[in-house]
């Protein structure tokens, strides 16, 4: 299984972009002098089981501080890749209906295009989390991962942001401008709608905090609250950190990846994010090798590339420390909300067969890839994380990233700040379009209906999680929560417990399967054949997902993901 080249050939920058007008607060200072700060923190392609307050042993002491303070989420659901997810946090509605229906610009099915959702890029027939906190008197900024169009016409002022530096593709280097798009020249980027480069010492998770924080206290003597998205790109792939956190991590994995998956899936147990241990899922034909079937130096390497992976997440955790005592240092955190999450589960394709492609790239300048063990994690490696150390990222989930199956669709999340219930577990379904009318709830901002200054918008989709996170009440959604996914032609409904998922070969036989989650998160005992009944309820229910969302299914393509 692996990603196709289609995922990472983009189109190049239009030479006469139309650059946006930068953005700004119009309500008076005095009405919104008192809200609060709200700081949005998505990491990228973190796994389930990633952070300590979700099991693991990687040193992330900055972040479980803020989960034990807060509400931590053991049933968040995302999209099963990076722009669904993104597209349903800014607008709180499904991705199909806002431009996301496909991955991006160049994943368009013949038989979708022109059609309103499947624009590739973020679309206007919603309101966003940046206008709507802009409109309302907030400075509203973003660092990192956009992944929501590429041109000057999509870029981060359009739709809010006053000020924005942000990496435009799905992935790039954490030390220089590697492309992660074969044959690309470099990875690309932008400052409030401009071309911009990275400087001198470069390292993702540290600059764009740097950024955010220089946002912050450039405008501090406005007296306005700001709204912040602090969008990391750790730990997507190319694995690379800095080498003296590596080290750390050096020895931890020797024992192999069948161990860590058992010890994290005892841990979630140990922390109440699972009622029991379970056997970790098999994959596609359950064909992963087994550790004690590689040899000495197979070891070596496989452990090096997790302690690789364990670095940058550490890496990021250290640098949103940072962040937060600087809002403590300018008195700015006890006012602020947090929201953490990860855009999609934990990747597990394998890259390896992109490097080629990558390396006839140097004809255009490009230093890549040089994987050998003792370069990997620099600037000019270029690995993945795999599916077999993913395994253990997803704990009791199914398969990972791309997919929707569970362990695609679960991420870690947690929301802390001022009038947030600490050390709270929240169990039952929540989802990523809950956001939107949480922070909108949280700030005291009234919300849209179908119209947005002037234009016709799509309502927003998600319940608001304010009661819940204040302890005022038990629940989120009622007992029959729907969502649906689809992505590259696989999907799923969820209705309730029930699960209604369809895959194409080889990751399935193209035939309905039917899980009760409630006893099966693992989506290990399909019920299509036993629950007749149940599985006519749920088809109709993705019947009915799939007309509300504008569901168009691709035709033939040439790409298989």
């Amino acid at each position: 299984m692996g990603f196709a080249v289609f995922q990472f050939v983009v189109k190049p920058n239009a030479s006469k972009d139309a650059l946006p007008e930068v953005p700004f607060p119009s309500s008076p200072v005095s009405q919104v002098a008192d809200k609060p700060n709200i700081v949005v923190v998505v990491a990228d392609d973190l796994g389930y089981t990633d952070l300590g307050s979700y099991g693991s042993e990687i040193e992330t002491p900055n972040l479980d501080n803020l989960a034990k303070n807060g509400v931590q989420f053991s049933q968040f659901h995302v999209g099963a890749a990076c722009s669904p997810s993104r597209a349903m946090l800014m607008t709180g509605v499904d991705n199909h209906l806002v431009g996301l229906g496909v991955f991006n610009e160049n994943t368009i099915a013949s038989n979708q295009k022109g059609i309103e959702g499947y624009e590739g890029k973020l679309n206007k027939s919603a309101a966003s989390l940046s206008e709507v906190f802009l409109d309302s008197g907030y400075h509203t900024y973003i660092a990192g991962k956009w992944h929501l169009g590429y041109g000057a016409e999509n870029s981060p002022p359009v739709f809010g942001f006053q000020r924005s530096f942000v990496q435009l593709e799905g992935g790039a280097g954490h030390f220089n401008e590697l492309p992660v798009i074969p044959l690309q020249r470099k990875a690309r980027y932008r400052e409030d709608g401009r071309n911009a480069s990275l400087p001198k010492n470069f390292y993702s998770s540290d600059f764009y905090t740097d950024k955010l924080i220089s946002y912050i206290d450039q405008d501090a003597p406005s007296g306005r609250p700001f709204f912040a998205v602090l969008a990391y790109t750790a730990p997507h792939w190319p694995l690379q950190a800095k080498q003296e956190t590596i080290q750390k991590y050096e020895e931890r994995y020797r024992l192999g990846y069948e161990l860590l998956a058992r010890q994290r899936m005892q841990s979630l147990v140990e922390k109440g994010l699972l009622d029991s241990p379970k056997e970790p899922h098999p994959y596609v034909n359950d064909d992963l090798k087994r550790w004690d079937s590689l040899t000495a130096e197979e070891q070596k390497y496989e452990a090096r590339r997790m302690a690789v992976y364990a670095a940058m997440i550490d890496d990021m955790d250290n640098a949103f420390g940072r962040f937060v005592s600087h809002l403590k240092d300018v008195g700015k955190y006890e006012n602020t909300l947090f929201v953490f999450l990860s855009d999609n589960g934990a990747e597990g394709h394998e890259m390896d067969y992109l490097v080629p492609l990558i390396e006839l790239s140097t004809m255009f300048g490009i230093d890549c890839c040089d994987n050998s063990y003792e370069n990997l994690g620099k600037a000019n490696s270029f690995i993945d994380l795999g599916p077999h150390w993913a395994r253990a990222s997803i704990g009791p989930h199914r398969i990972y990233k791309g997919f929707p199956t569970q362990g695609g669709i679960i991420a870690p999340a947690f929301i802390s700040g001022k009038g947030v219930q600490k050390n709270r577990q929240f169990h039952q379904f929540a989802s990523v379009k809950d956001i939107f009318p949480t922070l909108l709830d949280y700030a005291e901002i009234d919300r849209h209906g179908s119209y947005y200054n002037g234009r016709k918008v799509h309502p927003i989709e998600g319940k608001s999680m304010l009661e819940m996170l204040s302890g005022n009440s038990d629940t989120v959604h009622s007992g029959k929560a729907m969502m649906g996914w689809e992505l590259f032609g696989k999907h799923s409904v969820r209705f309730g417990d029930w699960k209604l998922l369809r895959m194409p070969p080889p990751y399935g036989e193209n035939q309905w399967e039917l899980y009760d989650l409630s006893n099966d998160p693992s989506e290990s005992n399909n019920l299509a054949a036993t629950q007749p009944e149940m599985l006519e309820k749920m088809i109709g229910k993705w019947e009915e997902y799939q007309k509300a969302a504008n569901i168009v299914l691709p035709g033939k393509t040439w790409w298989t993901y």
